[in-house]
């Protein structure tokens, strides 16, 4: 369908205003282009929306299930080892304390 010429426009405008009248015609006629042309999405436009989603790439770069296993394994590591520290310290510090304690004892 070609594009409406501004000379059909206008002869549609006038043959409105004599069948439906002047309010009518304009109300009818803002809700048709070109006034409102450039709420119209163009290719360009579409083009520069979908950029903002992902491509095959993008997609190929996401993690696997293997990487995601290999990532499970290696926090388990690092918890085990904070676990490790805490168990330690909390010992090495009853330790002390029990010892305080006990040392009012023997003095």
């Amino acid at each position: 369908m070609a594009p409406v010429s501004e000379i059909e426009r206008t002869e549609l405008v006038n043959q409105l205003v004599a069948t439906i009248g002047e309010g009518p015609a304009e109300t009818l006629m803002n809700c048709v282009l070109p006034d409102r042309r450039g709420q119209i999405a163009t290719k360009d436009d579409l083009k520069e929306a979908l950029k903002a989603y992902a491509t095959k790439d993008d997609l190929k770069a996401l993690a696997t299930k293997e990487d995601l296993k290999a990532l499970g394994a290696e926090l388990r590591t690092e918890m085990a080892k904070q676990a490790r520290v805490f168990f330690v310290t909390m010992t090495g510090f009853m330790f002390t304390v029990w010892g305080m304690m006990t040392a009012q004892f023997f003095m």
